[in-house]
């Protein structure tokens, strides 16, 4: 079990040292083809690393060796339904740089330093959430529950999450000495005797803020999916890593993909009635709906969310 985790902390920061190396400055339709290129990367390790949980990674000693562990399986779904999730989280972190007014060539560096925190601030969730829903069951019916009014929410308040990045902006206005105007890539300007957070720094402290306000619907919906901590952790982290090249493939389609948030809405009302089905006593024994049907399920909807936000046109005002 330890050379799974040591496995997955090297190829974390081989992605992240891949970021690095090649940044991304550009957040147009000519970086569209490169981003998406780049962003295939992170999701082959992530395959790869899936295949490993599936031959060679045991979490329960007790389970004979030549037991179908279904690590691809587990690991897979809870990847693409996280995958899916941080695609929304995308779209809020580019109204909220948008309104920010931050450069194309410096959105790149934004959302670098932004994953850092979210991963951060995402595995000291997990572990929490893990340890409180191991000794307290009764948690695991209230995330379910959570996941089915946060998926309503979704569904009748399709735009008020829009609204909340302008809500964050004013109140750290009030709350942080920000400066007026853009200094490049300076952090911390002294305006007038007085040291200010430059709105580069802002935007990085508002995006990483987001991702973990946002993690409080993600978290308990790979919980659903499974228990296990390596598997919710690496399913969280990897597709947190894929975050930074997600942005530069969405930003030019943001206004096209109407129905994703409807899709991942229906995706947590499912995984959700999923969570609460053992509260059915013998009519929720008798429902089983195994990884293979999740994730059958959740490819199914994305995909239909994404067809379709193509395929049918947008209704002019």
């Amino acid at each position: 079990m330890m050379v799974a985790w040591i496995l997955f902390i090297f190829l974390s920061v081989a992605i992240l040292a891949t970021d690095i190396l090649i940044p991304q400055t550009r957040a147009d339709d000519n970086a569209f083809r490169r981003a998406a290129m780049l962003c295939l990367l992170p999701m082959i390790i992530a395959l790869a690393f899936g295949v490993y949980l599936h031959f060679a990674y045991r979490p329960n000693t007790a389970v004979p060796e030549g037991a179908n562990q279904q690590g691809l399986l587990t690991f897979g779904t809870g990847y693409l339904l996280e995958l899916g999730l941080s695609a929304d989280n995308v779209m809020m972190f580019i109204l909220m740089l948008r309104t920010l007014k931050i450069p194309p060539t410096d959105q790149g560096l934004v959302m670098f330093w932004a994953i850092i925190i979210a991963i951060l601030a995402r595995v000291a969730l997990i572990l929490t959430g893990l340890a409180l829903v191991t000794r307290f069951h009764i948690l695991f019916y209230f995330m379910g529950a959570f996941l089915l009014l946060a998926a309503v929410g979704m569904l009748y308040k399709r735009h008020g999450e829009s609204g909340l990045g302008t809500r964050l902006i004013r109140v750290a206005g009030k709350a942080l000495p920000i400066a007026d105007n853009y200094s490049g890539r300076r952090m911390i300007v002294t305006v007038n005797g007085r040291r200010c957070i430059t709105p580069l720094l802002l935007a990085i402290i508002l995006v990483g803020l987001v991702d973990v306000l946002f993690a409080f619907d993600s978290i308990p919906a790979v919980f659903g999916i499974t228990s296990d901590p390596l598997i919710v952790t690496s399913s969280n982290v990897f597709a947190v890593l894929a975050l930074h090249r997600l942005y530069f493939i969405m930003a030019p389609l943001m206004d096209r993909l109407r129905f994703l948030e409807a899709g991942l809405a229906l995706i947590l009302l499912f995984i959700g009635g999923k969570m609460l089905l053992p509260l059915l006593g013998g009519y929720g024994s008798a429902i089983h709906i195994g990884i293979t049907t999740s994730l059958l399920v959740i490819a199914a909807i994305l995909a239909l969310a994404t067809v379709a936000s193509i395929a049918v046109p947008q209704k002019q005002k």
